[in-house]
């Protein structure tokens, strides 16, 4: 999992202000170099995942094969024997502003945060979000749902029905988010100042990433 430490990070800041243009503000005031480090210290979790379903059926409450009606086993037997078998459901990521409140941070969004999502270690879809998205300063949290769609055949073509099956009920069960890591490039801005992450962070369900 790639991690920054907060002295290494704002030397990386520096450096990528000349040639990379990752930064929006000028470094010179002493008011900039604490927003910057401000908005360094937004953390991001995976918090859960909801609505999952699987060919249009909801398997929310599914924990196997039997849970099934007779006619959810025929269209889901159908829809894998046509070569595509979409799955869809929302990821909720926690964004945290540990920073105190102030004038600058206090207005602290996400202004772009393009994903790419793994499944089970595989590399699947990549989106973004739609509007940027406010997190308040103090320790406090939010939310960011993420809509995933997705074809299970594109990206698990080597494995079968029941293991595919198995796999989408693994993701709507109460442990379902460990079976997901997200890759992300978040921008944070705040008071005029915006900051995009040199690196990409991988965002786990186990702790906290910054």
């Amino acid at each position: 999992m790639k991690r920054f430490k907060l002295s290494g990070f704002l030397g990386a800041i520096a450096a990528l202000a000349i040639g990379a243009g990752v930064i929006s503000a000028s470094l010179t005031s002493c008011s900039a170099i604490n927003a910057l480090t401000g908005l360094s210290r937004i953390q991001f979790k995976l918090n859960n995942v909801q609505s999952v379903r699987l060919a249009g059926i909801d398997i929310t409450n599914k924990r196997s094969a039997s849970d099934f009606s007779v006619m959810d086993g025929i269209n889901l037997a159908s829809a894998f024997a046509s070569g595509q078998f979409p799955l869809t459901f929302t990821l909720n990521v926690v964004a945290q502003n540990p920073n105190p409140p102030s004038a600058i941070l206090s207005a602290l969004q996400v202004t772009d945060f393009p994903w790419q999502l793994l499944l089970n270690g595989q590399q699947t879809i990549t989106g973004n979000i739609g509007a940027p998205i406010g997190v308040p300063p103090g320790g406090a949290t939010t939310i960011i749902p993420l809509q995933v769609s997705l074809d299970l055949k594109q990206f698990f073509a080597n494995q079968g029905y029941n293991q595919i099956i198995q796999l989408a009920l693994a993701l709507a069960g109460q442990g379902g988010v460990s079976h997901v890591q997200l890759l992300a490039t978040p921008t944070m801005s705040a008071g005029g100042f915006s900051l995009r992450y040199p690196g990409q962070l991988t965002i786990v369900n186990t702790q906290f990433t910054s």
